[in-house]
Order: structure tokens, then sequence, then C-alpha cells
């Protein structure tokens, strides 16, 4: 069966109907002939066959509009009509009668100011009972009818005269094209609630929707399995019907979204949002899309194993530091207090003594903790590439370029942390653009054109004083107090010697396990030389000495030779350093004075108040005596 069916009441409309298909190549449209009661039974066999809209006339319209609820188009009487079968009456007539639905005589009610004779409507609301209707108007005088196809064979065998009202080819091809439209619009209608439908059932989430009756409009897969409900049971019913306390309805009431609420259904903890639908400044309805809790920390702890297999976790917390000094637990109660704040960090200290390590502590303790980690050592990466690293580029941006382009560690470090270790070897060229992302959040691939929004806290290092390389012009004033907000100096080990010996142990047993080598007992000889130990390359330097030990089953690598500088014997010349060259030339007092404050600088780590310790002078004094550099 053809998708429309025109069911036609008399042959006229029927002859007509089969010229306007042929003619217009309407190739989804069919006719059938059927008039009233009959056209109703041949109507509904079509919607059976699969017909999706029906088009008919009068009386036969109305009956199969109330009889089935699918589509079923009018083919209308317009005043043309009217007045052709008014033109076919004998002449002489003063008295007509216009029998039909309501829908055949609001055409004659129209025009009957422009016909002189007089106009009797008589108005039909069922095909029962027709011929008593016409007696009861026969005894008023009225001999003469216009109507429908079903009511002039009643007319004629009750001996009155009656004319058929014919149907003109327009009226008929307006019916089709408006038949036509819906079912065009339909199907885009179907189309769409499809999509929806299909979209829905395979999200991740589950979905209901209500409209603002409060009845559900959407149940997806995921609700059904959540409620164990089906859809069919489902659609059409009062949400608080189905789940009983639901706050959608409040939702839809007072038009404001909820986000991220607990709730437990049949003992599923499950987190939900709720939405309110507004159209034109009114809530239509509500739609509430929800996890189970289980399902939402099984995709964090997926996203954080993808993350950890690019090497984007940080691994480790404030509770890995190990220490006993009164100086390393201030160090760690000040990294805690910076970590609640997305202020920019400068983590200064000399090389060993655990910066990365304080760095990924303060990233686990901070709101940004389920965010990538991403560390970079300025140092270790080639002045010709650092910038499509920190940046990232596009396609074709230069020679050797990726085909897909590549994203730049902020971008990598969106909504997380970005550790830039060794910053003081960042080119001077590239310490502007750097500040620029900083200041403005916004990062743009080498040649690209279009700005990136970046979410990143940023975390420096360095192990040189960046005060001095300001004065030196190797770096950049304004990027230093930019990232210079929070300063967190790290002690060197020489200044903390109650951590060496449970580091040491603490080395001595994860190389011992790694090797599956026996642990090591440290004898008091042991410990008084690496308590009495000057250690240059701190707590890394530590370890490569207890991994040593573990690998040959022995202290006797550690002996005065390799834990103390050597001494020069009688028959040695002591060694002369590159500094201390050419002994005859003396260098005025002021550089030997400004050569020595750098020398203890660097020795602390940049720390002013422990430099101007160990120099005898007040920091005051200190600092201005640098500003005077």
């Amino acid at each position: 069966m053809k998708d429309i069916v025109v069911i036609c009441p008399i042959q006229n409309i029927y002859d007509i109907a089969l010229e306007i298909i042929e003619k217009h190549q309407y190739h989804n449209i069919d006719v059938m002939l059927g008039n009233m009661s009959e056209g109703v039974s041949i109507a509904g066999q079509a919607i059976a066959a699969g017909a999706k809209i029906i088009v008919s006339r009068g009386g036969t319209y109305h009956m199969i509009r109330e009889a089935y609820s699918i589509p079923v188009t009018e083919i209308k009487v317009d005043a043309y009509d009217i007045i052709e079968s008014y033109e076919q009456i004998d002449g002489g007539v003063h008295e007509i009668g216009v029998v039909g639905y309501s829908n055949i005589i609001y055409g004659f009610d129209i025009i009957r100011r422009l016909i002189p004779e007089r106009i009797h409507m008589i108005e039909l609301h069922s095909e029962v009972g027709v011929d008593d209707i016409i007696r009861a108007n026969m005894e008023k005088g009225i001999n003469n009818y216009i109507g429908d196809a079903n009511i002039i064979p009643i007319v004629h065998q009750l001996g009155c005269q009656g004319q058929v009202i014919q149907s003109r080819a327009e009226t008929i091809l307006t019916a089709m094209q408006e038949a036509r439209r819906i079912l065009r619009a339909n199907k885009y209608e179907k189309e769409r609630a499809q999509w929806l439908v299909t979209m829905t059932d395979f999200i991740h989430d589950g979905v209901i929707a209500i409209d603002r009756e409060e009845h559900i409009t959407i149940f997806n897969r995921r609700a059904e399995d959540i409620f164990g409900v089906s859809k069919e049971q489902a659609l059409g019913q009062k949400i608080s019907s189905l789940i009983p306390g639901s706050i959608l309805p409040e939702v839809l009431e007072s038009g404001r979204a909820q986000h991220s609420q607990l709730q437990k259904i049949n003992n599923t903890n499950i987190t939900t949002n709720r939405i309110p639908i507004i159209v034109d400044d009114e809530t239509t309805g509500a739609v509430a899309t929800f996890q189970e809790v289980t399902e939402v920390q099984n995709l964090e702890r997926k996203i954080r194993r993808k993350l950890s297999e690019k090497g984007f976790v940080a691994k480790y917390t404030f509770d890995d530091i190990l220490y006993q000094s009164k100086a390393m637990e201030s160090c760690i109660d000040m990294a805690r207090k910076y970590a609640a704040f997305d202020t920019p960090i400068h983590i200064c200290g000399s090389s060993g003594v655990g910066k990365e390590l304080f760095c990924q502590s303060i990233h686990n303790a901070s709101p940004r903790a389920n965010g990538p980690f991403v560390a970079i050592n300025c140092a270790a990466i080639s002045p010709s590439l650092i910038e499509s690293e920190l940046f990232g580029y596009v396609e074709g941006s230069f020679t050797g370029a990726g085909k897909k382009g590549r994203a730049g560690i902020f971008e990598l470090a969106h909504e997380g942390t970005l550790f830039l270790d060794e910053i003081c070897e960042l080119p001077i060229d590239l310490q502007s653009r750097l500040l620029r992302v900083l200041q403005e959040k916004q990062v743009m691939r080498i040649g690209d054109s279009k700005m990136i929004p970046v979410d990143v806290r940023i975390i420096t290092a360095s192990n040189r004083y960046l005060g001095r390389m300001i004065q030196e012009g190797t770096f950049r004033k304004d990027l230093y107090f930019r990232i210079n907000i929070l300063t967190l100096r790290i002690p060197e080990l020489s200044r903390r010697k109650e951590d060496i010996l449970p580091l040491a142990e603490l080395f001595i047993r994860r190389y011992a396990k790694k090797y599956h080598k026996p642990e090591l007992a440290l004898t008091p000889d042991v410990k008084m030389l690496l308590l009495n130990h000057d250690y240059q390359g701190n707590v890394r330097e530590l370890e490569g000495m207890m991994e040593k030990s573990v690998i040959l089953s022995s202290f006797d690598n550690l002996d005065q030779s390799w834990l103390r500088a050597p001494r020069p014997s009688s028959q040695e010349a002591p060694a002369v350093r590159e500094e201390e060259a050419a002994p005859l030339t003396i260098a005025p007092l002021k550089d030997m004075e400004s050569e020595m404050i750098q020398k203890v600088l660097r020795q602390t780590g940049g720390n002013m108040q422990e430099s101007a310790r160990i120099l005898g002078i007040s920091r005051t004094t200190l600092w201005r005596k640098l500003q005077n550099q």
C-alpha cells in the first residue's frame, strides 16, 4: 500500500484524482472509491496495509478522522464548488436546503448573501436518520437540496430534487499537496525521534525526560537497567508513579538546574544531573542524566591508567618524603599550604634535593589532583625543539613536523599541573612567549593562527640563582616575578644531617629488593662517614652511593678518597682552580666580594637568610650589595 490514500465519496472526485496523480507523477498516492461507512472500512484496510495519511471529503472525511488516529487531510468545499452546484439547479426554485456535516454547509453559509433564493442550512451529525430529517424539511416546503454524495440518493427516493456537490481539480490537488507535506514533516519528525532514541539508548548515562505535565517522554536503555523498568512500561507514566520522591518535578517547577546530586535507587548509588528544558523563556519539561557511582569511579581509574601510560600522572605524595629534620618538616608544611592555591610556585634548591618529588606531592595535594601532571626539563631539550615541545605545532609548520601536528605540553597539562624544571635554561626569546601564555591563559601552536584556551597550574624550579641571571640579562625580570609569587626552598642534604641515615637505610632496602641482594647493616664507622660527607649531589648522590654498596655487597667503596676531597701530598702542588689561576694578578676587592657572595648563594640554593648568616652580615646588607653588583 502507498503512503497516501485518497478515499473518494463520488466518481467525479475519483476520476479527477487519477488525472492529477498521472499529471504530477505522485507515485506515493493511491485512489479508492468509497462513501461514508464504506469509505471508513476501506480506510481501515488501507491503514492496516501501511497507509500513513488518508485524504477524503465531506462526511466521509469526518467519519474517517473520528475513527482513526493517523493524519486525515480534507478535500475542502470552497465557494467555487458551491456556485457550480447551485447553477445546476432548475430555475424558479425559491427554497433550497443545504444538507451535510458542518464542513460542507459552512461553505454555503459564507456565500448565501450572494444567492437571492432562501437558503436553509441543515447540519448533520450522523448518517443515521437522514431520511427523517429530509421529511421534516419537506413539510416546511423545501423540495430542492444540495449536499454530499450520501444525502442526494435519499432526497431522490423521497421525490425531491437534489444536486451532489462536485469538487474541482484545484481543491483535490491542494488536499494531495497538503498530505504530501504532512508526510514529509512526519518522516522528518520520525527521523529526529529515532536519532534521539538511538543517541539516548547508546550513551553511557541513563536519561529520563518529562513534559510539562510530568509524563515521561524519554526513558533510555541505561535507565531500564538501573530502575528495572522497561521503556514500554515507563513512557507516558507520571514520573512520581514510577519513581516516588523524584526531584524532577521540582526542577520543572523552579526552572533551576541541579548538578552532581547523589541518590540511592534499588540499593545502587547514582550521581544525577537535572536540567530544565526552557523554550521561549518557559519551562516545558525537564531531563535527568545519571550514572552509577561505581562506574564513575571505574572510569576515573581508567583515565588515570591511560594518563599513567603516557607519563602524565604524579606518583608521589608528601607521605613518600622520608625525613626527621626540622628543616624538611618546615619545608613540607609550607608546600602543603601552597598546594591549596593555583598561584605559581618557584622551587629553589641544588641539584638532587628532590624538587620534582615536591612538585608531584604538591599536585596530588591540590584541587587538580585528578588532572594530568606534566613535567619537562628545559635543560634536557634542544633549544631548536623546546618551542614545539612547549606550544605544539600544526601540520607542515616546519621541516620534519608530523602530518597531524602535535599538542604542546600546555595543552597536555590542561586542568592539571605543569612542572618546568631548570627553567633557567629556557632561551631568552622564548621567555616572553611563555610569559604571554601565563598571563592570557591561551596558547597558539607553531604555524597556527588560532588561540587555544588552557587552564594550567605552573610550578617551576631552578638550581641557579635567577636574580643573578636577571642582572646578567639572561632571564626576564617580568617572567621572574610572574613565576616566583610563592617560593619554596628545599634545604640541601648537608644542612639536614638527621635525614641522612634514614634515607640511607631506605635506599639499601630498595636496592636490595630490586637486585635480590642482602640488606647491608650500617656500622658505626659507616654512619660516621655518611654523616661527615659533603653531599654535592644531595639525596641523589646518597642514593647512588647506597645502590653501589648494595651491588658490591659491601661498604668498602665508602672510603676517605670518595667521601672526602683528596688532600695533596707533599710532592704534589695544590690543585689550582680555574678561577684561582694567574696568582700574580689580584682582582679588585669589590669583585672578590661579589664572587664570594655569589659562591655562597649558589651553595645555599639562593637562600638569602642562610647566605647572610654565613657571610656574617644582615639580610638587608646582603640585598643592598646584590643590587650594587
